[in-house]
């Protein structure tokens, strides 16, 4: 579960998911003992901007967890749109759902760490129950408080900007079949494209879809370190919530102790023109790993050509798959095709643990074997509709789309033809840019796309793998912040601060003096 941590801003490509978060689905934290997830009753009169109230806890607790004891629950209220004052339309308010967990024995310390989910679009609350330990342990060792909210739009806060069409018709598309007939990939992405429509004029009916973006979250991360009464706190981002941290540092860097920045990603990168060679990196690396390793290389040679003949075959000749839902147990028809293989490596590749897994896995689909992937299908699609699709799109289109430019997309795919395939009718991918001319989220200014100078004490955590927020974005990062420690991790996939060992440790160490960078001794035994 540690990559729950994080969220991402990957793709099920074959079947249009993005988005995805390897952590649990709202299915499957739904149990009969669940709190209602319901709006609380003030919802309909909220209080004043900034203003923060108790109320039950609505997601299921932690094991051991009493509510006013070991958490306390409420929700902020703050402006929905963060405009100049007077402006009729700030009248809306909008509820942001927040937890505060406290360390056995009680605080140490005053300032606390708030976590930043990723995503963009991820729930950090809902999935709380399965990731609860891995999430407080390094922040309990420190003797701070835990405060972890979800994010405008996003999960259990209101609006959520879910979108349910959506997410039932990536479920239906999966055996690539509608009503009994087999649709091609041009027509899935029309299919995506219409669902997407219908979310958005849903969604615009509710909420101000140009309100909901990095700017107006980081005003939010300030307003909840005032309305708790925190002079200082430090950030914990991963992943997209780095993107939210470092709009903190710009804007509100006064309140600030420490960041830790785990799966950096800047806003003066791009994210859909580097994807491809991002993930051919982490891929070739992987490939690269194999082949200087004794038993690996041994067990399976010419792991690249393996692999790559694999896709070749499977783009030719599509295999029909039964997978069964983890949580219903139902079975359901999957096909797969070579572009598939590479959309669930591109996944697995986030997963420190997984990656180990993936030369066995290849060998196996190259004499047919494909269970392995049947179960990786399951999980990823019934775990993707953890994700708020809607504030997804309104962040992305709104500050990384709007500075992005197809042709140079294109471009880009045409100089990376071994992953190519999984790019054109994607979310990560060419449908990003068309759902994005038609979405509504308007554009950031020109200055949310630079860089971000700080000088803050920062941890900058990379991990070797990883096939999207790679090494290079942290250590291009070095120059604009003024106090930062960028190290990273080998064998380490997306995402880095929750791992058990040299992680964790380094982890806690800059919490603890984050005026110092922290030993990393511990580097040289990781593999």
């Amino acid at each position: 579960m540690r990559n729950a941590l994080l969220g991402c801003v990957g793709l099920l490509c074959a079947i249009g998911l993005t988005g995805c978060t390897l952590g649990a689905s709202r299915q499957a934290s739904a149990t009969p003992t669940a709190p209602s997830t319901a709006p609380p009753a003030f919802f309909d009169i909220p209080g004043d901007p900034g203003t923060f109230r108790s109320a039950l806890c609505p997601f299921v607790l932690p094991e051991g967890l009493r509510q006013g004891v070991e958490v306390e629950c409420g929700y902020l209220s703050v402006r929905e749109r963060r405009g100049t004052e007077g402006d009729a339309s700030q009248g809306r308010v909008i509820l942001l759902a927040v937890a505060i967990f406290h360390p056995p024995g009680g605080v140490t310390h005053p300032d606390p760490v708030i976590f930043l989910a990723g995503g963009p679009g991820a729930s950090a609350l809902e999935p709380m129950r399965y990731q609860f330990d891995v999430m407080s342990e390094p922040v309990f060792a420190t003797g701070r408080d835990l405060v972890v909210f979800d994010q405008r739009g996003v999960g259990l806060s209101r609006p959520a900007l879910d979108c349910p069409t959506y997410d039932d018709l990536a479920l239906e598309l999966i055996d690539r079949e509608i009503g009994g007939r087999s649709v091609s990939d041009e027509e899935v992405a029309e299919l995506v494209m219409g669902a997407l429509r219908t979310c958005r004029d849903e969604l615009a009916a509710v909420a101000d879809l140009s309100a909901y973006n990095s700017a107006a979250s980081a005003a939010d991360v300030e307003d909840l370190r005032l309305a708790l009464g925190y002079d200082s706190v430090n950030l914990w981002g991963g992943s997209y919530g780095t993107r939210l941290a470092l709009e903190v540092m710009r804007r509100y860097p006064s309140g600030l102790r420490s960041v830790v920045l785990d799966a950096f990603y800047p806003p003066d990168v791009d994210l859909y023109v580097q994807a491809p060679a991002n993930f051919e990196r982490a891929l070739e690396r992987l490939f690269e790993a194999c082949a200087a390793n004794a038993v690996c290389s041994v067990a399976h040679p010419g792991l690249r050509a393996t692999f790559f003949e694999t896709v070749a075959h499977l783009n030719a000749e599509p295999v029909l798959l039964e997978s069964e839902d983890p949580i219903s147990g139902e079975s359901r028809r999957t096909w797969i095709n070579g572009n598939t293989l590479m959309a669930l490596t591109f996944q697995l590749l986030y997963d420190s643990r997984l990656r180990y897994l993936l030369p066995e896995q290849f060998a196996a689909a190259s004499q047919g074997d494909y269970r392995a992937f049947e179960q990786a299908i399951a999980a990823l699609v019934r775990m993707a509709s953890i994700s708020s699709r809607g504030m997804m799109l309104s962040v992305q289109c709104h500050e990384e789309v709007a500075f992005s430019s197809f042709e140079a997309f294109q471009a880009e795919i045409a100089r990376h033809p071994d992953v190519a395939g999984i790019y054109p009718n994607s979310l990560l991918g060419g449908l990003a840019y068309r759902v994005c001319q038609e979405w509504g989220a308007g554009r950031a200014g020109a200055s949310d796309n630079q860089a971000v100078s700080s000088d803050v004490p920062t941890l900058l955590m990379a991990g070797e793998f990883d096939p999207i927020t790679p090494p290079a974005w942290a250590q291009g990062a070095a120059a604009a912040l003024a106090n930062a420690y960028v190290y990273e991790y080998p064998g380490v996939g997306h995402g880095a601060s929750a791992l058990p060992g040299c992680p964790q440790k380094m982890f806690v160490a800059f919490l603890e003096n984050p005026l110092s960078p922290p030993d990393d001794a511990c580097l040289a035994g990781m593999q």
